[in-house]
């Protein structure tokens, strides 16, 4: 286990799935997160770190994005509901984590057919 790979401590996230038992199924999409703890077998040298760097850039530009269009929506429509915040939330957290996590994995994959 190499434990300088922060990437890793998403891993952790996926622990918040356990709430998705209580009864409230949502919390189940955290699950997900549970795939980051793979990363602690991974040392962080400079071509991860540049997949890292190039997989975050348009998730956060996406996240960016997001927010813009559900705030102009939300603005055009006069009507801001807790129902209608929570989904914009839920959306504007849940997109950037799945491009972010199929960058990087591409990005890995690719990697792996060069060697």
């Amino acid at each position: 286990m190499y434990i300088n790979n922060k990437l890793a401590y998403l891993g952790f996230l996926g622990l918040i799935g356990l709430i998705g038992f209580t009864g409230n199924y949502y919390f189940f999409g955290f699950f997900g997160f549970l795939v980051y703890f793979r990363y602690f077998k991974v040392i962080p040298d400079e071509l991860f770190k540049e997949n890292v760097r190039r997989a975050a850039s348009p998730s956060f530009f996406i996240s960016i994005s997001i927010s813009a269009l559900i705030a102009g929506y939300g603005a055009l429509i006069n009507s801001i509901s807790t129902q209608y915040l929570a989904a914009g939330l839920a959306i504007n957290f849940a997109v950037p984590i799945f491009v972010f996590t199929g960058i990087l994995v591409y990005s890995e994959i690719r990697e792996a057919g060069e060697e």
